[in-house]
Protein backbone atom coordinates (compact mmCIF):
# COMPACT_ATOMS: atom_id res chain seq x y z
CA UNK A 1 0.00 0.00 0.00
CA UNK A 2 1.63 3.45 -0.77
CA UNK A 3 1.84 6.06 1.24
CA UNK A 4 0.78 9.76 -0.04
CA UNK A 5 2.29 12.60 1.81
CA UNK A 6 0.04 15.03 2.91
CA UNK A 7 -0.48 18.36 0.79
CA UNK A 8 0.19 21.71 2.56
CA UNK A 9 -1.58 24.58 0.71
CA UNK A 10 0.17 27.88 0.97
CA UNK A 11 -1.60 31.14 0.02
CA UNK A 12 1.25 33.09 -2.22
CA UNK A 13 0.75 37.05 -2.46
CA UNK A 14 1.86 38.80 -5.50
CA UNK A 15 2.51 42.39 -5.49
CA UNK A 16 2.62 44.65 -8.82
CA UNK A 17 6.08 46.11 -9.28
CA UNK A 18 4.61 49.32 -11.17
CA UNK A 19 2.97 50.82 -8.27
CA UNK A 20 5.86 50.88 -5.78
CA UNK A 21 7.94 52.69 -8.51
CA UNK A 22 5.21 54.96 -8.91
CA UNK A 23 5.20 55.64 -4.77
CA UNK A 24 9.10 55.47 -4.57
CA UNK A 25 9.11 58.18 -7.21
CA UNK A 26 6.40 60.62 -5.16
CA UNK A 27 8.30 60.21 -1.90
CA UNK A 28 11.53 61.52 -3.91
CA UNK A 29 9.82 64.29 -5.32
CA UNK A 30 8.52 65.07 -2.01
CA UNK A 31 11.98 64.91 -0.50
CA UNK A 32 13.61 67.34 -3.38
CA UNK A 33 10.92 69.92 -2.65
CA UNK A 34 11.21 70.16 0.89
CA UNK A 35 14.82 70.82 0.55
CA UNK A 36 14.43 73.17 -1.66
CA UNK A 37 12.16 75.39 0.63
CA UNK A 38 14.34 77.95 2.88
CA UNK A 39 13.73 77.28 6.15
CA UNK A 40 11.62 80.00 7.18
CA UNK A 41 9.39 79.02 5.56
CA UNK A 42 8.87 75.38 6.33
CA UNK A 43 8.45 77.13 9.64
CA UNK A 44 5.55 79.59 8.18
CA UNK A 45 4.09 76.45 6.83
CA UNK A 46 4.06 74.60 9.63
CA UNK A 47 2.49 77.39 11.84
CA UNK A 48 -0.26 77.59 9.13
CA UNK A 49 -1.16 73.88 9.16
CA UNK A 50 -1.37 73.85 12.95
CA UNK A 51 -3.44 77.25 13.02
CA UNK A 52 -5.61 75.14 10.48
CA UNK A 53 -6.12 72.45 12.98
CA UNK A 54 -6.52 74.48 15.86
CA UNK A 55 -9.55 76.28 14.22
CA UNK A 56 -11.01 72.79 13.42
CA UNK A 57 -10.55 71.55 16.82
CA UNK A 58 -12.31 75.00 18.26
CA UNK A 59 -15.38 74.76 16.40
CA UNK A 60 -15.95 71.65 16.84
CA UNK A 61 -16.10 72.08 20.84
CA UNK A 62 -18.25 75.35 20.35
CA UNK A 63 -20.95 73.25 18.51
CA UNK A 64 -24.02 73.62 20.72
CA UNK A 65 -24.89 70.71 22.76
CA UNK A 66 -28.68 69.77 22.78
CA UNK A 67 -30.62 70.43 25.12
CA UNK A 68 -32.64 68.05 26.83
CA UNK A 69 -36.43 67.70 26.27
CA UNK A 70 -38.12 68.89 29.99
CA UNK A 71 -39.84 66.18 31.63
CA UNK A 72 -43.09 66.40 30.65
CA UNK A 73 -45.21 67.71 33.59
CA UNK A 74 -48.01 65.50 35.08
CA UNK A 75 -51.03 66.29 36.12
CA UNK A 76 -53.82 65.34 38.54
CA UNK A 77 -57.08 64.48 37.63
CA UNK A 78 -59.38 66.33 39.57
CA UNK A 79 -61.85 64.25 41.12
CA UNK A 80 -65.63 65.58 40.64
CA UNK A 81 -68.27 64.37 42.17
CA UNK A 82 -70.81 63.51 39.41
CA UNK A 83 -74.62 64.73 40.29
CA UNK A 84 -77.52 62.34 39.54
CA UNK A 85 -78.74 62.26 35.93
CA UNK A 86 -80.87 64.69 35.59
CA UNK A 87 -83.76 61.73 34.67
CA UNK A 88 -83.47 59.96 37.84
CA UNK A 89 -86.91 60.41 39.76
CA UNK A 90 -85.15 61.40 43.13
CA UNK A 91 -83.28 64.08 40.90
CA UNK A 92 -86.49 65.16 39.75
CA UNK A 93 -88.29 65.20 42.82
CA UNK A 94 -85.78 67.43 44.79
CA UNK A 95 -85.84 69.97 41.52
CA UNK A 96 -89.67 70.32 42.16
CA UNK A 97 -89.58 70.46 46.06
CA UNK A 98 -86.87 73.48 45.61
CA UNK A 99 -89.12 75.16 43.32
CA UNK A 100 -92.69 74.79 45.36
CA UNK A 101 -90.02 76.14 47.96
CA UNK A 102 -89.03 79.34 45.96
CA UNK A 103 -85.31 78.75 46.00
CA UNK A 104 -83.69 81.90 44.69
CA UNK A 105 -81.77 81.32 41.50
CA UNK A 106 -78.52 81.97 42.72
CA UNK A 107 -79.20 78.83 45.25
CA UNK A 108 -80.67 76.15 43.28
CA UNK A 109 -77.59 75.04 41.81
CA UNK A 110 -75.99 75.10 45.08
CA UNK A 111 -79.46 73.19 46.65
CA UNK A 112 -78.71 70.28 43.92
CA UNK A 113 -75.32 69.70 44.67
CA UNK A 114 -75.57 69.27 48.21
CA UNK A 115 -78.54 67.40 47.37
CA UNK A 116 -76.31 64.81 45.10
CA UNK A 117 -74.09 64.32 47.73
CA UNK A 118 -76.06 63.50 50.59
CA UNK A 119 -78.08 61.28 48.27
CA UNK A 120 -75.07 59.39 47.67
CA UNK A 121 -74.63 59.26 51.31
CA UNK A 122 -77.88 57.96 52.03
CA UNK A 123 -77.95 55.25 49.73
CA UNK A 124 -74.18 54.07 50.68
CA UNK A 125 -75.52 53.85 54.03
CA UNK A 126 -78.48 52.11 53.40
CA UNK A 127 -76.64 49.57 51.45
CA UNK A 128 -74.64 49.01 54.64
CA UNK A 129 -77.68 49.02 56.74
CA UNK A 130 -78.36 45.52 58.22
CA UNK A 131 -80.88 45.38 60.71
CA UNK A 132 -80.84 43.00 63.67
CA UNK A 133 -84.38 42.24 63.56
CA UNK A 134 -84.52 39.90 60.68
CA UNK A 135 -88.08 40.56 60.00
CA UNK A 136 -87.07 44.27 58.97
CA UNK A 137 -85.44 43.65 55.72
CA UNK A 138 -88.08 43.76 53.72
CA UNK A 139 -88.75 47.39 55.10
CA UNK A 140 -84.91 48.13 54.40
CA UNK A 141 -85.70 47.35 50.90
CA UNK A 142 -88.31 49.11 50.75
CA UNK A 143 -86.77 52.51 51.86
CA UNK A 144 -84.12 52.37 49.37
CA UNK A 145 -86.69 51.98 46.65
CA UNK A 146 -88.55 54.89 48.40
CA UNK A 147 -85.39 57.15 47.90
CA UNK A 148 -84.68 56.30 44.71
CA UNK A 149 -88.23 56.96 43.43
CA UNK A 150 -87.76 60.35 45.33
CA UNK A 151 -91.00 59.58 47.47
CA UNK A 152 -89.29 61.57 50.12
CA UNK A 153 -92.45 61.29 52.48
CA UNK A 154 -91.96 57.65 52.33
CA UNK A 155 -88.79 56.98 52.70
CA UNK A 156 -88.94 59.33 56.34
CA UNK A 157 -91.92 57.43 57.24
CA UNK A 158 -89.65 54.07 56.67
CA UNK A 159 -86.81 54.99 58.69
CA UNK A 160 -88.69 56.50 61.68
CA UNK A 161 -90.51 52.82 61.84
CA UNK A 162 -87.41 50.97 61.70
CA UNK A 163 -85.72 53.11 63.83
CA UNK A 164 -88.16 52.23 67.06
CA UNK A 165 -88.63 48.84 66.48
CA UNK A 166 -84.38 48.71 66.59
CA UNK A 167 -84.12 50.94 69.22
CA UNK A 168 -86.75 49.25 71.29
CA UNK A 169 -85.46 46.04 70.37
CA UNK A 170 -81.52 46.74 71.36
CA UNK A 171 -82.24 48.47 74.56
CA UNK A 172 -84.08 45.13 75.82
CA UNK A 173 -81.04 43.38 74.91
CA UNK A 174 -78.60 46.18 76.52
CA UNK A 175 -80.48 45.52 79.67
CA UNK A 176 -80.15 41.44 79.63
CA UNK A 177 -76.62 41.88 78.25
CA UNK A 178 -75.87 44.49 80.94
CA UNK A 179 -77.60 41.49 83.65
CA UNK A 180 -75.21 39.26 82.09
CA UNK A 181 -71.84 40.58 82.44
CA UNK A 182 -72.66 42.60 85.93
CA UNK A 183 -73.11 38.31 87.24
CA UNK A 184 -70.34 37.71 85.31
CA UNK A 185 -68.17 40.28 87.45
CA UNK A 186 -69.82 39.18 90.86
CA UNK A 187 -68.75 35.99 90.57
CA UNK A 188 -65.47 36.47 89.48
CA UNK A 189 -65.11 39.00 92.65
CA UNK A 190 -65.67 36.46 94.64
CA UNK A 191 -63.42 34.06 93.31
CA UNK A 192 -60.90 36.19 93.88
CA UNK A 193 -61.59 36.51 97.35
CA UNK A 194 -61.41 33.25 98.08
CA UNK A 195 -58.38 32.80 96.17
CA UNK A 196 -56.94 35.42 98.78
CA UNK A 197 -58.31 33.62 101.31
CA UNK A 198 -56.02 31.13 100.18
CA UNK A 199 -53.04 32.67 99.82
CA UNK A 200 -52.67 31.95 96.02
CA UNK A 201 -52.66 35.99 95.32
CA UNK A 202 -51.57 35.86 91.56
CA UNK A 203 -55.02 33.49 90.89
CA UNK A 204 -57.11 36.57 93.07
CA UNK A 205 -55.27 39.31 90.96
CA UNK A 206 -56.22 37.84 87.95
CA UNK A 207 -60.06 36.55 89.00
CA UNK A 208 -60.65 40.78 90.10
CA UNK A 209 -58.82 41.56 86.69
CA UNK A 210 -61.50 39.40 85.02
CA UNK A 211 -64.27 40.71 87.16
CA UNK A 212 -63.18 44.59 86.23
CA UNK A 213 -63.10 43.58 82.26
CA UNK A 214 -66.73 41.91 82.74
CA UNK A 215 -68.34 45.25 85.11
CA UNK A 216 -70.73 47.14 83.10
CA UNK A 217 -69.45 51.15 82.57
CA UNK A 218 -72.08 52.20 85.00
CA UNK A 219 -70.90 50.45 88.13
CA UNK A 220 -68.37 52.74 88.65
CA UNK A 221 -68.43 52.78 92.58
CA UNK A 222 -68.15 48.73 92.26
CA UNK A 223 -65.57 49.02 89.56
CA UNK A 224 -63.13 51.13 92.14
CA UNK A 225 -63.84 48.54 94.80
CA UNK A 226 -62.57 45.72 92.33
CA UNK A 227 -59.86 47.76 91.56
CA UNK A 228 -58.96 48.11 95.00
CA UNK A 229 -59.22 44.55 95.46
CA UNK A 230 -56.99 43.64 92.31
CA UNK A 231 -54.17 46.36 93.68
CA UNK A 232 -54.20 44.17 97.20
CA UNK A 233 -53.91 41.09 95.33
CA UNK A 234 -51.54 42.29 92.83
CA UNK A 235 -49.88 44.18 95.80
CA UNK A 236 -49.47 40.66 97.78
CA UNK A 237 -48.34 38.28 94.38
CA UNK A 238 -45.18 40.94 93.97
CA UNK A 239 -46.70 43.03 90.92
CA UNK A 240 -46.06 46.33 93.00
CA UNK A 241 -46.15 48.16 89.23
CA UNK A 242 -49.67 46.52 88.45
CA UNK A 243 -50.84 47.73 92.14
CA UNK A 244 -49.83 50.77 92.05
CA UNK A 245 -51.52 51.21 88.68
CA UNK A 246 -55.02 49.74 90.33
CA UNK A 247 -54.78 52.32 93.35
CA UNK A 248 -54.37 55.31 91.34
CA UNK A 249 -57.30 54.20 89.04
CA UNK A 250 -59.79 53.51 92.05
CA UNK A 251 -58.42 56.74 93.50
CA UNK A 252 -59.56 58.91 90.15
CA UNK A 253 -62.86 57.09 90.19
CA UNK A 254 -63.29 58.02 94.00
CA UNK A 255 -62.01 61.39 93.75
CA UNK A 256 -64.84 62.06 90.53
CA UNK A 257 -67.42 60.09 92.00
CA UNK A 258 -67.62 61.16 96.09
CA UNK A 259 -65.20 64.77 96.27
CA UNK A 260 -62.09 65.64 97.04
CA UNK A 261 -62.80 65.01 100.90
CA UNK A 262 -64.39 61.45 101.23
CA UNK A 263 -63.62 59.07 104.00
CA UNK A 264 -63.20 56.38 100.53
CA UNK A 265 -60.90 58.49 99.00
CA UNK A 266 -58.51 58.39 101.99
CA UNK A 267 -58.71 54.51 102.36
CA UNK A 268 -57.63 54.83 98.56
CA UNK A 269 -54.68 56.94 99.73
CA UNK A 270 -53.25 55.26 102.49
CA UNK A 271 -53.30 52.17 100.38
CA UNK A 272 -51.58 53.71 97.68
CA UNK A 273 -48.92 55.59 100.07
CA UNK A 274 -48.56 52.37 102.12
CA UNK A 275 -47.61 50.86 99.24
CA UNK A 276 -44.60 53.61 97.70
CA UNK A 277 -43.58 52.80 101.23
CA UNK A 278 -42.99 49.76 100.69
CA UNK A 279 -40.99 49.86 98.04
CA UNK A 280 -38.84 52.46 99.75
CA UNK A 281 -40.27 55.45 98.04
CA UNK A 282 -41.22 57.83 101.24
CA UNK A 283 -41.26 61.22 99.21
CA UNK A 284 -44.59 59.64 96.97
CA UNK A 285 -46.14 58.51 100.04
CA UNK A 286 -45.58 61.30 102.98
CA UNK A 287 -47.73 63.61 100.97
CA UNK A 288 -50.51 60.95 100.19
CA UNK A 289 -50.55 60.24 104.01
CA UNK A 290 -50.76 63.80 104.66
CA UNK A 291 -53.74 64.30 102.39
CA UNK A 292 -55.44 61.09 104.08
CA UNK A 293 -54.89 62.03 108.08
CA UNK A 294 -56.31 65.44 106.67
CA UNK A 295 -59.35 63.87 105.08
CA UNK A 296 -59.83 61.63 107.91
CA UNK A 297 -59.85 64.30 110.60
CA UNK A 298 -61.82 66.62 108.70
CA UNK A 299 -64.62 63.41 108.01
CA UNK A 300 -64.48 61.00 110.74
CA UNK A 301 -63.16 63.27 114.03
CA UNK A 302 -59.85 63.99 115.51
CA UNK A 303 -60.17 61.00 118.20
CA UNK A 304 -61.42 58.24 115.44
CA UNK A 305 -59.03 55.03 114.98
CA UNK A 306 -58.73 55.80 111.34
CA UNK A 307 -57.04 58.77 112.37
CA UNK A 308 -54.67 56.94 114.57
CA UNK A 309 -54.15 54.43 111.84
CA UNK A 310 -52.99 57.65 109.79
CA UNK A 311 -50.72 59.33 112.53
CA UNK A 312 -49.30 55.60 113.33
CA UNK A 313 -48.65 54.97 109.41
CA UNK A 314 -47.56 58.91 108.96
CA UNK A 315 -45.02 58.44 112.10
CA UNK A 316 -43.06 54.94 110.79
CA UNK A 317 -42.51 56.77 107.49
CA UNK A 318 -40.57 59.88 109.11
CA UNK A 319 -38.64 56.56 111.34
CA UNK A 320 -37.75 55.89 108.26
CA UNK A 321 -36.85 58.68 107.04
CA UNK A 322 -34.54 59.02 110.32
CA UNK A 323 -36.58 62.06 111.31
CA UNK A 324 -37.59 60.78 114.95
CA UNK A 325 -38.34 63.80 116.27
CA UNK A 326 -41.46 64.75 113.53
CA UNK A 327 -42.37 61.20 114.61
CA UNK A 328 -42.51 61.27 118.21
CA UNK A 329 -45.33 63.31 118.49
CA UNK A 330 -47.39 62.02 115.81
CA UNK A 331 -47.42 58.32 117.81
CA UNK A 332 -47.84 59.37 120.89
CA UNK A 333 -50.83 61.18 119.56
CA UNK A 334 -51.90 57.72 117.98
CA UNK A 335 -51.40 56.07 121.48
CA UNK A 336 -53.62 57.87 123.25
CA UNK A 337 -56.67 58.18 120.38
CA UNK A 338 -56.19 54.25 121.14
CA UNK A 339 -55.91 54.30 124.86
CA UNK A 340 -59.06 56.17 124.46
CA UNK A 341 -61.30 54.08 121.79
CA UNK A 342 -59.73 50.43 123.25
CA UNK A 343 -59.58 48.54 126.33
CA UNK A 344 -56.31 47.45 127.67
CA UNK A 345 -54.69 44.70 125.82
CA UNK A 346 -56.38 45.18 122.69
CA UNK A 347 -54.14 44.20 119.94
CA UNK A 348 -54.56 47.76 118.26
CA UNK A 349 -53.81 49.03 121.89
CA UNK A 350 -50.73 47.07 122.57
CA UNK A 351 -48.93 47.75 118.75
CA UNK A 352 -49.32 51.76 119.71
CA UNK A 353 -47.60 51.41 122.99
CA UNK A 354 -44.93 48.98 121.34
CA UNK A 355 -44.16 51.81 118.64
CA UNK A 356 -44.18 54.26 120.43
CA UNK A 357 -42.04 52.91 123.28
CA UNK A 358 -39.19 51.69 120.33
CA UNK A 359 -39.26 55.01 118.68
CA UNK A 360 -38.37 56.67 122.87
CA UNK A 361 -35.45 53.88 123.22
CA UNK A 362 -34.11 54.91 119.49
CA UNK A 363 -34.25 59.00 121.04
CA UNK A 364 -32.26 57.91 124.10
CA UNK A 365 -35.49 58.29 126.49
CA UNK A 366 -35.16 54.57 128.10
CA UNK A 367 -37.21 55.17 131.28
CA UNK A 368 -40.20 56.97 129.56
CA UNK A 369 -39.81 54.26 126.95
CA UNK A 370 -40.23 51.08 129.88
CA UNK A 371 -43.69 52.70 131.39
CA UNK A 372 -45.20 52.15 127.99
CA UNK A 373 -43.75 48.80 127.31
CA UNK A 374 -45.19 47.83 130.30
CA UNK A 375 -48.90 49.37 129.90
CA UNK A 376 -48.52 46.46 126.09
CA UNK A 377 -48.04 43.56 128.55
CA UNK A 378 -51.75 44.22 130.31
CA UNK A 379 -53.85 41.75 129.52
CA UNK A 380 -57.53 42.10 128.41
CA UNK A 381 -60.10 42.67 131.34
CA UNK A 382 -61.86 39.23 130.54
CA UNK A 383 -57.90 37.60 130.55
CA UNK A 384 -57.50 39.06 133.54
CA UNK A 385 -60.39 38.27 135.71
CA UNK A 386 -59.64 34.52 134.31
CA UNK A 387 -55.71 34.54 135.29
CA UNK A 388 -56.92 35.55 138.57
CA UNK A 389 -59.01 32.54 139.44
Amino acid sequence: MTNHPETVLEIETESDPGVFDALGQVADAFARLMDALPGWLLIVLFAIIAIGIGVVVGLKLKRPQKEPEPEPVREEPVIRRALPAPESPAFIKYQEFLEKKDVPAKEFDSQMRAFAERFREMRQSLRDLIPGDKGLDGSVEEVRDALDAGDFDQTLLLLTEIGKRENADGEEKHKTAQKHLMAAAVSRSVAGDMEMAMMAYDKAAEHYRQAIVSLPDYQEDTHAEYLNKYGTAAYQAGEHETAIAAFERALQILERRLGQSHPDVATALNNLALLHYSRGNYDAAEPLYQRSLAIDEQTLGIDHPGVATDLNNLALLYKKQGNLEGAEPLLKRAMEIKEKQFDPGHPSLVTGLKNYASLLRALGREEEADVFERKATVLPPKRTGIAAE
